[in-house]
């Protein structure tokens, strides 16, 4: 799995080393203990926290629930797309049994 050191992050997002580490003390990131740095989730997270804060003056509380519920509704968008694939293959079992 690909993981990012702390310099990478600070230089590919153009953010403050202060600022990562702010979001380490609130949980929001955390390296990944099994590869020794941040995992692209953890970038992810880095990135939108970054945008929240500086962009629309989201205080670190708010934004890790807005993590959390972006996560969580990502998790859903998938559940719900296998339900649809589900449905859709019950659907043409179906109409291949009525031929």
């Amino acid at each position: 799995m690909i993981s990012f050191e702390r310099t990478e992050i600070v230089r590919l997002l153009e953010v403050e080393e202060t600022f990562l580490e702010s979001l380490e003390r609130e949980s929001i990131v955390h390296v990944d203990v099994g590869e020794g740095g941040f995992s692209p989730r953890m970038i992810e997270r880095v990135r939108v926290a970054h945008s929240l804060v500086f962009e629309l003056e989201v205080n670190l509380s708010g934004v890790a629930v807005i993590l959390r519920m972006r996560e969580e509704l990502g998790s859903m968008q998938g559940a719900l797309d296998r339900v649809r694939v589900l449905l859709r293959e019950r659907d043409l079992a179906e109409g291949a049994a009525e031929d």
